[in-house]
């Protein structure tokens, strides 16, 4: 159920009327559970909530084109802080009919014949923008899609548990051991021995090969068989091709990797980067603002304001922390 703010003396405490004595109440219906929506620029980002029944908006429009709702790394929570000021303002609308996105997402028009009332803050206070991972809390979720489940990966382990030591907990990383091959490609192998039936283990030594940095047991890491990861450098491309997989030096079938017959190797310090698709929420509040009345004296402050909160789904990239 919504909370109601009810803008007035008796929820706000520091008010202006007009000159005439009146008391004017506005009814700002935005709290936590509001949808919000975003547009951005190269310069400029819009957050808005758009409300029908009555038709009113409340948006935030501030100095930064690289909000994206969601942020890179493994971090389950990120704040934003923007100071409200000349550029960054908070403005409610009252409107005598319905808008819709392309309201905000082309230019937004200055205040129209359809604009029945209208807020905008002053100098002072600021807006928080937080936003968190949602992360599930089913027992078989897996989130890095690596088809070994969270639990399983040490996700409730005390710290979350890293095979690699690379910065990455074992449910957030795609390849659990660094040796570019990922974990799901791993767990997928045909023909090989399995560790207690369940995962591919190929050099038999009780290490799934998805956790195991050299999978056939030859001395040589799983990275370093990868004969030609650097046919394609060059000075303008330094990055290798990291793939284990497409090397067969004798030609049996059998990827130099897991094959104990071919043992050449080439020193590869370089390391697939883990994407992951993440799912993010953002509330955004407000916090010790004013808004003015644009056709009268009234000024409303609040300690705290709630716009709402939006839903996100990206792919972000999760770089391992090696040295």
């Amino acid at each position: 159920m919504k909370k109601v703010f009810w803008l007035g003396i008796v929820l706000v405490g520091l008010f202006s009327s007009c000159d005439d004595g009146d008391l004017i109440v506005t009814n700002f219906d935005f709290d936590e559970e509001t949808n919000l929506q975003f547009c951005s620029t190269e310069t400029e980002t819009v957050i808005f909530a758009i409300e029908t029944d009555p038709n009113e908006t409340i948006f935030f429009k501030f100095n930064d084109g690289t909000f994206t709702g969601s942020f890179e790394g493994i971090a389950l929570e990120n704040t934003l802080t923007y100071p409200i000021n000349e550029t960054n303002q908070i403005i409610y609308r009252s409107l005598s009919g319905p808008i819709s996105a392309n309201y905000f997402c082309n230019t937004i028009p200055p205040t129209q014949s359809n604009v029945q009332e209208e807020y905008i803050s002053t100098n002072g206070g600021n807006v928080k923008i937080i936003t968190t991972v949602n992360l599930s809390g089913d027992e078989n979720a897996d989130s890095d899609s690596d088809g070994v489940s969270d639990t399983l990966e040490g996700r409730y382990e005390t710290p979350p548990r890293d095979t690699d030591g690379d910065g990455i907990p074992d449910y957030l990383d795609k390849d659990d051991d660094n040796d570019n091959v990922l974990t799901q490609v791993e767990n997928n192998l045909s023909n090989q021995p399995m560790f207690e039936n369940t995962y591919p283990d190929t050099d038999e030594d009780g290490i799934p090969n998805y956790l195991d940095d050299d999978d056939d047991g030859d001395e040589i890491l799983t990275r370093n068989e990868d004969l030609n990861a650097a046919d394609n450098v060059t000075p303008e491309n330094p990055d290798f091709d990291l793939n284990p997989s497409d090397d067969d030096t004798n030609q049996n079938g059998i990827a130099n990797y897991l094959d104990l017959l071919d043992i050449g190797s080439l020193e590869v310090n370089q390391f697939k980067a883990n994407e992951l698709s993440r799912s993010f929420t953002t509330l955004v509040i407000a916090e010790n603002i004013s808004l003015k009345n644009t056709s009268s004296a009234e000024v409303i402050t609040l300690e705290t304001l709630i716009l709402g909160r939006l839903q996100t789904t990206k792919t972000v990239v999760v770089e391992p922390e090696i040295e």
